[in-house]
């Protein structure tokens, strides 16, 4: 079993209302036909902030094409920022190519989505 890992340093934002990369969290996983990649995107202190009930989304892109496994986080309270620690793990094909990972995200409802501790991506395969 082998694996890959890569963690954010610094604050990161977005209010950006599509998917959009998060900035360091992208892998390469490599060729394997046959084996699955196990991918975990580790969010262990993010929060909004926003007056509409805010949130965050997030997922994996591989080669460009956004999964449609999620995780995500709002809260019940109009102008919350406490932190709600977010993970999402889902299972890869490898291929006869190596694949690049990348992290995504969005924001709820017009919200500031902020990560300000290390953020991972990982994969074990």
């Amino acid at each position: 079993m082998a694996s890959v890992y890569v963690e954010t340093s610094g604050k990161l934002t977005t209010n950006s209302t599509t998917f959009v990369a998060m900035p360091g969290l992208a892998i390469q996983l490599p060729q394997g036909v046959g084996d699955m990649a196990i991918v975990t995107l580790n969010l262990p202190q993010p929060y909004a902030t926003g007056n509409d009930y805010p949130g965050g989304v997030f997922r994996i892109s591989v080669d460009g094409n956004i999964l449609n496994n999620e995780a995500s986080f709002s809260y019940g309270t109009q102008n919350a920022n406490n932190r709600i620690p977010t993970t999402l793990v889902v299972g890869v094909p490898l291929r006869t190519k190596n694949q690049t990972v990348q992290a995504m995200w969005h924001n709820v409802r017009g919200s500031t989505v902020i990560v300000d501790s290390p953020c991972t991506l990982s994969a074990i395969y």
